[in-house]
């Protein structure tokens, strides 16, 4: 099939009418979004200093302040958790990715009652490095950035896309993408950036996408009943100019829009491929975008803001 990408180089410093929402005193990294089943925004805040708790913090109204909504459980061997990627399943419990040190990462679920988390199972465990998550059917689809025990001849770094059953606990796989959850894996050849598989978003069509961070290209994954990879292609290219496409959403129109953290950019990527920034400048390493009420929010991993920008029609 032919190509359809395109890239409108659209060079703005900041996109019209944006705002910038500062988060409270105890979120000092906000990154992975979410809409809860209440139709509130969710912002999980890993605190990668671990001098605040990790933390997942909401924005019930568009305009309002961001408030915490609760931390997360620290993991005993290391002291901390690292919420990054958040999503919600079926019945309205959440999931969590705790991205902690290479072989210690949890993907969490947390069930609620009156708005309080109750309960917090471990549905996988001994993850090498957990970073987005999505729910379909039940499955829960888990990127892993980097596999560190996975060697090479050619020094290619290799990252896998898991999935998992709602109904797991306490998983551990290998690591390694011959696991049996693994169901896509990817090669990095970037040597100063070996993150591979990282944001992941799942359209209303139940078509998923990644993209590899450190060679800078998205993957369009065709599921099959099984909920496994049944096809895959290359949506967007490194030749499209996404420089690290690091978290990515969909909107309701299935348009793809991606964070791309080096190239300090928010991109927009139509059903058909065609390319577009929605703001380039202006962030502070933009990690993960999350759209919400006809605007598009970014998360600045490298400070405590997160940036709003409408969204046309």
């Amino acid at each position: 099939m032919k190509n359809l990408t395109a890239v409108c180089l659209l060079s703005l410093a900041a996109a019209a009418g944006a705002a910038t929402i500062q988060m409270p005193p105890g979120c000092t990294t906000p990154d992975g979004m979410a809409i809860d089943p209440k139709g509130r925004f969710v912002i999980a805040a890993p605190n990668t200093k671990h001098d605040k708790p990790g933390a997942i913090y909401r924005i019930d109204a568009p305009g309002a302040e961001p408030v915490k909504w609760f931390e997360v459980p620290p993991l005993k061997e290391s002291g901390y958790a690292q919420p990054m990627g958040v999503c919600f399943g079926a019945d309205g419990e959440m999931y969590i990715c705790d991205c902690q040190k290479a072989g210690f990462g949890r993907l969490l679920r947390v069930t609620f009652k009156d708005d309080r988390p109750v309960a917090f199972e471990t549905v996988a465990e001994g993850l090498a490095n957990a970073n987005g998550v999505k729910f379909r059917n039940g499955r829960l689809y888990v990127t892993q950035a980097f596999m560190p025990g996975v060697k090479r001849e050619d020094g290619a770094a290799t990252s896998g896309l898991y999935m998992f059953s709602a109904t797991d606990r306490n998983v551990r796989p290998a690591n390694r993408p011959d696991d049996p959850q693994c169901v896509f894996s990817d090669l990095t050849r970037n040597p100063k950036i070996r993150g591979g598989l990282n944001g992941v978003a799942i359209d209303s069509h139940g078509t998923l996408y990644t993209g590899n961070y450190g060679d800078g290209h998205v993957w369009k994954l065709t599921l099959g009943a099984d909920g496994r990879v049944a096809k895959s292609e290359m949506f967007v290219p490194a030749s499209a100019g996404v420089k690290t496409p690091d978290g990515l959403c969909v909107d309701a129109e299935d348009n793809l829009y991606i964070a791309d953290m080096m190239g300090d950019a928010a991109v927009k990527v139509t059903p058909q491929g065609e390319v577009s920034f929605v703001q380039k400048g202006g962030f502070k390493r933009p990690s993960e975008p999350g759209a919400w009420r006809d605007s598009l929010y970014v998360a600045n991993w490298g400070g405590t803001t997160v940036e709003e920008i409408p969204l046309g029609n």
